[in-house]
């Protein structure tokens, strides 16, 4: 009797691995980037392109090649479904780690279509988020030098595993969706440009109401960057009464708060810095570090309040002050949202910042 029992669980056991979904290494298409367009001859839908790695026996050649396929369809889940037909294989989303919207796309509300990257299963939630310019498909067929590995160098920069640079802003899918979904703060996104088949991420745009709202130049981002992230592995340029030097940060500390008085309300922002001056264009005086610091503090003041008020004056709020509001408030949800957006408009920013030179980098 015990033998037929092996047998017949044996059986079952055959039927119940028969039945999943599990599929072969060689029956899958590994994802690694999404791309997002506007259609050019249609006013509805997506251009919805696949960048796909293939495998290689070759261990000189292993994950250099890649494949896009591409469809036009009014939703992203029918585009997925044509390019599965093409692909043959499984398509597999487990090794996404980019999703890059083109410029145009990002003209119009995009909050429709991020609620599908939400609810796939398959989908990584700290997958990078970007803007394509022009386009995103370009930067998908974009093959720079020296990549071993599909979209691998789009990794290193926002991963921070290779390159580390305040220009470049590094955003998540979840990060990116929470903000964009919340009230109180605004989403944002790198720029990823293609030049001399290379990529130059050092830009990046602030998005209001699911869509562009503004376009921050390089030294724009890289306050920010250096605000809302407190990074530190940044260089400062001043060049203030005939001096210029450049001052390598060490350390660097942001924190506000917000104050309301009777007359104006207001945000106070204390930033602290630590440095030492990295390369000067004149002979700098060891004695006048304390002259020098203050040069900081006045360029740095003013490039944090033109920031902050450019934010007000377009009505945007990537730094979050109004979630900051909301949280520190007492009252309904309704009743502090409609207070934070008769405040937001007539705030004042006193920008405050501390300055601390260890030295001119002069060897004595």
């Amino acid at each position: 009797m015990f033998p037929y029992i092996k047998i017949i669980f044996f059986l079952v056991l055959c039927s119940l691995l028969v039945s999943c979904g599990f599929k072969d290494i060689d029956k899958r298409s590994f994802v690694v980037t999404i791309g997002i367009d506007k259609p050019e001859n249609k006013e509805e839908g997506y251009d919805i392109s696949l960048k796909i790695a293939l495998p290689s026996s070759d261990p000189k050649t292993q994950g250099e090649e890649f494949i896009i396929h591409t469809e036009t369809a009014r939703t992203v889940s029918e585009a997925v479904r044509l390019i599965k037909a093409k692909s043959g294989n499984e398509l597999d989303f487990g090794h996404m780690k980019m999703i890059v919207f083109g410029e145009k796309l990002l003209q119009e509300d995009i909050t429709q279509i991020m609620d599908w990257f939400t609810r796939r299963r398959d989908i990584q939630k700290i997958a990078f988020v970007g803007s394509g310019k022009p386009t995103a498909k370009a930067i998908l067929e974009l093959k720079p030098k020296g990549e071993r590995l599909p979209s691998n160098k789009l990794f290193l920069f926002f991963g921070e595993t290779g390159t580390e640079s305040p220009y470049v802003t590094t955003n998540y899918l979840f990060h990116f969706y929470r903000n964009l979904m919340d009230r109180g703060i605004d989403p944002y996104l790198p720029i990823i440009e293609t030049k001399n088949e290379e990529f130059e991420i050092t830009t990046m745009s602030v998005l209001k109401n699911g869509k562009n709202a503004i376009v921050l130049d390089k030294e724009e981002t890289k306050t920010f960057n250096v605000l809302n992230r407190e990074y530190d592995k940044v260089n400062l340029k001043i060049e203030q009464e005939n001096i210029y030097f450049m001052l390598s940060v060490d350390s660097i500390s942001a924190e506000y708060t917000i104050v309301e008085t009777k007359n104006i309300p207001y945000i106070e922002y204390d930033v602290n810095i630590k440095g030492i001056i990295e390369e000067s264009l004149q002979q700098l005086d060891n004695t006048k570090i304390d002259e020098y610091s203050k040069m900081v503090e006045d360029v740095f003041t003013t490039e944090i309040q033109n920031l902050l008020e450019k934010f007000q004056e377009k009505s945007v709020d990537p730094m979050g002050f109004g979630l900051r509001y909301r949280a520190t408030h007492n009252g309904t949800e309704e009743a502090k949202w409609k207070k934070w957006q008769s405040i937001y408009p007539a705030l004042q920013f006193r920008v405050k910042v501390q300055t601390d030179i260890k030295s001119t980098g002069i060897i004595e």
